[in-house]
């Protein structure tokens, strides 16, 4: 962005009991007061009107917009205008005002030479008598190069996005100086062209059309009356013909129309029905239409015009065109379903069509319960007013629903030259404008020409229209570029968002750089395997591959093996994958694991094999000394006989500054973002030099502990607790055996005193638990009962518990430990655990239900809870109908294996849910010095996997201690472990940023996701303000102003 003002893209549909800020502060309106009620008696009762007299208005484009209010009657459309020296605009924009609110007037104009004095002022459009109030007006003026600048800078950050291609060898080592082509094929944003039935067998005019346009639609063919021009006899033949040449050349294609209100484009045999016999026509239309194009259209223009005619409703009723919708839609779920009129941005002088009318007419028709998915502006223009397009936009964009252009062009009346440049105008605005999602000019070519323009004469050969349509068209997509990558072997482009072929690279062998770590992962069984990971990496050439019978064991030890000369050590991390198959039974539990002289891992991964399909195992191993030789086996753990094979095997090593570097780079992906401050001062001008100060005062990352009821009247305690975490889980407080220690006695003082804690501090806290499938902590009294008695306490306690603290906690994990213990499920049946959600959802929708288990990061020994075996469990509840809604791991380590994690949660995170990390410590048979290092390890691998969301640590602490590892002792001195916590608490957090504004007024950082306070301060001026950052790839903006 060069200097100068940014677009201010506020809009507001809603009727608010008080006006917001002027924008701009007011631009040049900022010590204007509408204190001039001035009289137009050629106007009318009505002229009486607040007014700006404005001196010396420049050249330029002007933004407009203000708050209004009457009183006089309920409503009224009122309209801003202009009279300057040499022009007058009749209106600059409308607004749909009312009596007791205020509405939001937004609009412009454009001046092509100064005016000495110019009026602008406002009009009642109802012929009522009425007050009219003014509140923040606004007059920005924009230089011509400001205007296309804040285009440019719309185009570049929603139409274009940043591409890095990693290359890399064969062994995944990265190549640097690798020459690469990249070409873009084809364009995610649709601009097109009606076509007609002349485009049926006419070869030069279909190539013209497939070498510019991604889209179509078909100008006349789909109407009523050209596809039944009598009763009865429809034909599609035209339309048949046209869709097959879409179709061929891979062209998107709009539907238009199914109805037009306007009686002049209504089949004549129509205009004569009444009543039934219209009805059923209508109903006879729909099905015909919809049924046989069901699906090739994307779109649907339901009932044209719709604003400006009314025939249908005249005739059936006020709720016609909403059972044209629900129809529309039944036939067709899939089409998108729009509104279409004209006169909404072409001009703002047709009262029929106000931003506000189509605004108003769209919320009522979705009230009725029309599925109503997309807004159509036609866009035949006379003479474009590009601040009152983009405003018209802006407040349209209030809806959330894709905005298309749906029939550009510029009036016949206007030359070719000056159409070329107005069409130039129209496509800039809307290609610009984040709210637009697809832009059709209405160019279908005829004999004697094209409705109101054409882009080409009967030969093809351009028109000045034609001309600006190719220069945009290049210009808004990505040529073939040329290259080679860096030192990382990376090369970036910034593309317009499409498809991209990438040529063939030169393999090269060059030193290597980071080794990206592969995310892959599957958890269906697949006919065929995949292509291993990293290529095989050290497997690559399988030579060795063997089979071998390891004695003293059972007879199923027969195993696949790997025998793995000279691995090395070091700390290195090796990453396992392959596909594993049975023959000789259903399905086995298999295991892989290694064996050395020095080191033996029982288990570095597991899958559920099946004897019809391939099954994906993941996981790996550390190697602290390098062996001389190791066996890299698998074995059944299920005690039956069957046969192994294996496909697609991977062992990729990594050294441990490889994967610490890897675990920093999706930190910085993940748990960051980028922002871009933007200083200006009132007038909206850039301020370079201003000093700049962030603060982050909040973490959107859920990192926590559990907390015990020691944390109650322990003021130390709690300020310790509160100084570091933004999370909680109660231990054992919310437990069934705690909260009702006797039938019907039900007791949660406690629980409500630490709710008390976590409240007062912010802090969000998980349910823990509704029920614990373990009997050991199952309240004995429960023991006694049994049917519609247990039935009949587990109902209790889901509306006791839920019911009381709706809300309040953001998970609950509501049957723990059902992969390894069925206490209810041997009392009531299979369908325990799925009724147990079922319930607990109903009580409290809002709140995410959590399976919770232990051993399914921490080891894969555990056959009782393979990340298999939580899958298959998550899947039947899920495919049973219970709403499950996270994914919990407890992460009680004995000694952490940091690629088992990864592997483990990338399996996970196929399923889409989000993962926490529920009860995370180490063993306390470990010294504290390494507790801690081990804890460092899990911590590190959860916060850097892109599928976790949360952390909670199980160190609630008592005055004996803690479950298995504390983080202070009782005098609240950091431990080993308190010491790696806040340590990590630290880095990941943004400290205090200071920097300064640049030429542009910018100054760019980049911040974990949070909560920012911000200071800027200029000479003697000052600002301070908030902004949240969330997740996103995008750089976020954010503007403040001195």
């Amino acid at each position: 962005m060069t200097d100068g003002p940014i677009y201010d893209h506020s809009a507001y549909a809603e009727c608010k009991a008080y006006p917001e800020k002027a924008l701009y502060n007011g631009g040049i309106l900022r010590d204007h007061a509408a204190n001039i009620e001035l009289s137009l008696g050629h106007l009318g009762a009505d002229s009486y009107t607040p007014a700006f007299l404005l001196d010396n208005l420049l050249e330029g484009i002007y933004a407009f917009s203000a708050w209004i209010a009457i009183m006089g009657a309920d409503s009224s459309i009122l309209t801003a205008a202009l009279n300057a020296e040499s022009t007058k605009f009749s209106c600059i924009g409308t607004v749909l005002a009312k009596q007791g609110c205020w509405s939001f007037l937004k609009g412009g104009f454009l001046l092509h030479s100064p005016s000495n004095l110019s009026l602008l002022y406002f009009q009642n459009a109802d012929g009522k008598e009425i007050n009219m109030s003014i509140a923040s007006p606004s007059l920005q003026r924009f230089t011509h190069e400001q205007w296309k600048m804040n285009q440019q800078y719309k185009i570049n950050a929603e139409r274009k996005r940043f591409l890095t291609i990693h290359t890399s060898d064969l062994h995944g080592e990265r190549l640097e100086g690798a020459a690469i082509t990249i070409e873009q094929i084809s364009r995610d944003f649709p601009i097109g062209s009606a076509i007609a039935e002349t485009i049926i067998g006419n070869p030069p005019y279909q190539n013209w059309f497939a070498k510019r346009f991604n889209a179509a639609v078909f100008e006349n063919e789909l109407k009523w009356y050209a596809t039944e021009p009598e009763p009865g006899k429809t034909n599609y033949t035209a339309a048949d013909q046209m869709l097959e040449f879409v179709r061929a050349n891979q062209i998107i294609v709009r539907g238009h129309n199914i109805f037009w209100e306007d009686p002049k484009y209504t089949p004549a045999w129509v205009a004569c029905l009444r009543g039934h016999e219209l009805q059923l026509a209508v109903k006879s239309r729909i099905r015909s239409l919809m049924s046989k194009y069901r699906g090739e259209f994307i779109h649907w223009d339901v009932s044209n015009e719709m604003l400006h005619f009314d025939f249908y409703e005249q005739r059936i009723g006020p709720n016609a065109t909403l059972s044209f919708f629900k129809a529309a839609h039944e036939a067709d779920p899939l089409a998108t379903l729009f509104m279409n009129d004209y006169n909404v941005i072409e001009t703002c002088n047709d009262f029929n069509s106000t931003v506000d009318s189509y605004i108003s007419r769209l919320r009522e028709l979705k009230q009725g319960g029309v599925s109503m998915d997309g807004i159509g502006l036609e866009g035949h223009f006379l003479i474009p007013n590009p601040p009152l397009i983009r405003a018209v936009l802006d407040k349209l964009g209030t809806l959330g629903l894709p905005v298309w252009l749906t029939e550009v062009d510029i009036s016949h009346k206007i030359d070719k030259e000056a159409q070329a440049v107005y069409l130039e105008q129209v496509l800039r605005e809307g290609f610009s404008h984040p709210a637009v999602k697809g832009i059709m000019m209405w160019t279908a070519l005829h004999p004697k020409g094209c409705y109101q323009m054409c882009l080409t004469d009967n030969e093809f050969h351009n028109l000045p229209a034609g001309d600006v349509v190719d220069k945009l068209l290049e210009e808004w997509k990505t040529g073939k570029v040329e290259g080679e990558t860096d030192e990382f072997g990376t090369f970036s482009i910034h593309g317009f968002l499409g498809e991209y072929s990438i040529m063939d690279l030169p393999m090269i062998s060059l030193p290597a750089g980071v080794l990206l770590y592969d995310y892959t992962a599957y958890t269906e069984c697949k006919a065929r395997p995949e292509l291993p990971l990293y290529n095989g990496g050290i497997l690559k050439d399988d030579v060795h591959f063997s089979t071998r019978s390891l004695g003293g064991s059972q007879s199923n030890i027969s195993s696949p093996t790997f025998i793995l000369p000279n691995l090395t050590g070091d700390n290195t991390v090796y990453t396992f994958s392959t596909w594993v198959k049975i023959s000789g039974a259903d399905s086995a539990l298999i295991k892989a694991g290694l064996s050395s002289e020095n080191v033996k891992h029982n288990c570095i991964g597991t899958a559920i094999a099946k004897g019809s399909c391939w099954s994906f195992l993941k996981g790996g191993f550390v190697l602290d000394s390098p062996p001389r030789l190791s066996l890299l086996y698998f074995q059944n753990a299920d005690q039956i006989d069957v046969t192994i094979e294996i496909a697609s095997a991977s062992l990729q090593p990594f050294t441990a500054e490889e994967w610490k570097t890897h675990q920093q780079y999706k930190i910085d992906t993940e748990r960051k973002r980028t922002v871009t401050i933007h200083v200006s001062d009132q007038n909206g001008d850039r301020l370079q030099g201003a000093d700049i100060m962030l603060e982050q005062i909040s973490k959107d990352f859920p990192f926590g502990s559990a907390i015990a009821k020691t944390i109650l009247g322990d003021s130390s305690y709690q300020n310790w607790f509160v100084e570091r975490f933004n999370a909680a889980v109660f231990e054992d407080e919310l437990k069934w055996y705690n909260t009702e220690t006797k039938p019907g006695q039900v007791n949660y003082t406690i629980p409500d005193q630490m709710l008390e804690f976590v409240r007062a501090h912010q802090i969000m806290a998980r349910g823990h638990n509704i029920f614990w499938e373990n009997p050991k902590f199952t309240p004995s009294w429960i023991f006694n009962l049994t049917g519609a008695e247990l039935e009949s306490a587990i109902d209790r306690r889901i509306r006791s518990l839920l019911g009381k603290y709706k809300g309040e906690f953001i998970n609950w994990d509501v049957n723990n430990e059902n992969l390894h213990y069925h206490f209810y499920e041997e009392r009531l049946g299979p369908n325990a655990t799925l009724n147990f959600f079922e319930s607990a959802h109903q009580v409290d929708p809002l709140a995410t239900l959590f399976m919770n288990e232990f051993n399914v990061v921490e080891t894969c020994d555990d056959a009782n809870s393979t990340v298999d075996t939580y899958i298959a469990r998550m899947q039947e509840l899920e495919q049973a109908g219970a709403s499950m809604g996270g994914i919990g791991l407890q992460s009680h380590f004995v000694v952490p294996n940091p690629p088992l994690i990864r592997g483990v949660l990338d399996k996970l995170a196929t399923l889409g849910l989000p993962i926490w990390l529920t009860e995370v410590d180490i063993d306390h048979e470990f010294d504290k010095e390494t507790q801690a290092a081990y804890l460092e390890v899990v911590l590190r691998e959860g916060f850097s996997h892109p599928s976790v969301k949360g952390i909670m640590l199980w160190t609630a602490l008592h005055p004996n201690g803690c479950y298995e590892m504390c983080l202070t002792d009782n005098d609240l001195q950091n431990l080993p472990a308190g010491d790696v916590v806040d340590r990590l608490l630290k880095e990941w957090e943004t400290g205090v940023v200071t920097g300064n504004s640049d030429e542009h007024g910018e100054y760019s950082f980049s911040g974990f996701l949070g909560e920012f306070k911000v200071n800027v301060s200029c000479g003697n001026r000052t600002a301070t303000s908030t902004f949240a950052l969330g997740q996103g790839d995008e750089t976020r903006h954010f503007n403040i102003q001195l």
